[in-house]
């Protein structure tokens, strides 16, 4: 494909410095702007727009022709994206610090700022254009595409970051119209943000950085020096960049749609050229004898060969010549056999599976057999979030941070129980069977199902330590309460038959 070919250009002319904000320095630099093409490409691919205004090239007869380029009815781009991110996180996420009364503080940060629905939104962005960046306040964590962001990598270690950059187009009304006019920049160290702006002359895709400027932001103003604020986070940024298949750029990451859409482009292709076969098919020819044909001669001294008509509409037979159609029947067996072909390379490249990528399941199907049906899926979708879980757990360590929360980035645990279909019950009961069988040990049992380190299972041990001996606790007070209860009827009877006895005598 030819974005594919655009973006080869510019890989590997990575930003490792800042002479970005230079003046008359071209901004964005080259590879940016190479992967801000892709990026708006993949966009298409999910909206379903890179088809439109498109046609195919074929020669018919000796001669080109357009013919309408026809997409699936069915957007796969988008479909796997959705697929993968209801796979990923269908099920609840659990969270574990280490400490039980630090879980709770977490879990109830986590659900007040919607931690869950940001990181999701992430999730998807990224499989749509292989990176995403989350960005964490003190109020909760926003999710955005890649497309107004690069890295400063290190020249010499290109997985080595510097700084993630934001920008941003500045308009000003100039006669009712809007006019690009600065550009603000927002990078971002550990511990540290500095914010700028530039004069800036050219357009969003690209231009030229002109001098420092004083700008009015959202009710503040940068100064023209610009300003450095301290984020109370030294040891992060409070931006996280999320890529995924990052090994085949080195900084960057690729799409999940990039290994199937030769193949959808294939598909679409082959069908447009059978609906346009189908159409023909739909005007057939028409054979006349020569008594309905008459010979004319244009201005230019050409003869050609027309119809005879009667007001411009029916044709004028001098003989019993009979009129025939022959309709075109063409023969497309072959092509919807190479079509179904297509189709299993589509569900095998996407690691989706034709049973989960269309939804056809048949019959009751068991947790267990499907499962093992979508194992591929659920393959990719851990494979998925393994390479964005720093990214996750960074972003919940700063906003645990910024809200007071004491915590080390280490003691964090995500569990995302890709593809678990199980029930709490059912899953009590696998782990009860294992550890009283002693197949697996607690530890290894809560780290399986649970996601608990060692140092989060001893804590775990020692909770239910503290609870039973509570517990327990409660069960002698209980105890003895009832044993001095009873003891004391014991004596009100005893004292009552006492006196029973004495009224007797008397």
């Amino acid at each position: 494909m030819a974005v594919d070919f655009y973006r080869l250009l510019s890989r590997g002319q990575y930003d490792n410095d800042f002479s970005f904000l230079n003046y008359n320095s071209t901004f964005p630099s080259a590879e940016v702007q190479g992967r801000n093409t892709v990026y708006r490409f993949r966009h298409k691919q999910y909206t379903g727009e890179y088809a439109r205004n498109k046609n195919l090239i074929a020669r018919i007869n000796g001669v080109e022709s357009e013919i309408p380029y026809k997409v699936i009815s069915v957007n796969y781009f988008k479909l796997l994206s959705n697929k993968m991110t209801d796979l990923v996180f269908n099920n609840d996420i659990t969270i574990k610090t280490g400490d039980i009364e630090r879980d709770k503080k977490v879990n109830k940060l986590v659900e007040r700022v919607g931690f869950v629905d940001s990181i999701r939104k992430a999730f998807k962005i990224c499989t749509e254009y292989g990176d995403a960046c989350l960005k964490t306040n003190v109020n909760g964590v926003s999710s955005f595409a890649p497309t107004h962001a690069f890295k400063v990598v290190d020249e010499s270690d290109i997985t080595k970051t510097k700084a993630f950059v934001l920008y941003e187009p500045l308009y000003e009304k100039v006669a009712g119209q809007k006019i690009l006019k600065y550009m603000r920049f927002e990078i971002h160290f550990k511990g540290k943000i500095y914010e700028c702006a530039r004069d800036y002359i050219g357009s969003y895709i690209g231009g030229t950085v002109g001098t420092p400027a004083a700008v009015k932001y959202k009710d503040r103003l940068i100064p023209k020096e610009g300003i450095w604020y301290d984020t109370g986070v030294e040891d992060k940024e409070l931006v996280q960049w999320l890529s995924i298949n990052e090994e085949a750029d080195g900084v960057y990451g690729e799409s999940v749609y990039q290994d199937i859409q030769d193949i959808v482009f294939a598909i679409e292709q082959r069908i447009s050229v059978n609906q346009h076969l189908l159409d023909n098919s739909m005007t057939p020819f028409i054979i006349v004898g020569a008594d309905m044909v008459d010979t004319e001669v244009d201005i230019n001294g050409n003869e050609r060969r027309v119809l005879k008509l009667v007001n411009g509409t029916f044709m004028v037979s001098e003989g019993d010549t009979q009129v025939k159609s022959v309709e075109l029947n063409y023969n497309l067996d072959n092509s919807e056999n190479m079509l179904g072909i297509l189709q299993s390379f589509l569900y095998e490249l996407s690691e989706m599976g034709k049973t989960y990528l269309s939804g056809e399941y048949s019959g009751n199907i068991s947790e267990e057999t499907l499962n093992n049906t979508i194992k591929s899926a659920i393959d990719k979708g851990n494979r998925l979030i393994t390479e964005m879980y720093t990214a996750f757990r960074d972003s919940l360590y700063v906003l645990c941070i910024l809200n007071g929360i004491n915590i080390s980035r280490d003691e964090i645990t995500l569990v995302f129980n890709v593809g678990r279909t199980d029930d709490d019950s059912k899953v009590s009961e696998i782990c009860k069977t294992l550890i009283e069988s002693k197949i697996l040990s607690k530890a290894t049992v809560r780290e399986k199902y649970f996601g608990y380190n060692k140092e989060q299972s001893d804590n775990e041990d020692k909770q239910i330590e503290i609870e039973s001996s509570n517990a327990d606790q409660q069960s002698k007070e209980v105890a003895d309460n009832v044993d001095n209860l009873t003891s004391e009827n014991n004596k009100k009877e005893d004292k009552e038959i006492k006196e029973d006895k004495q009224n007797e005598v008397e």
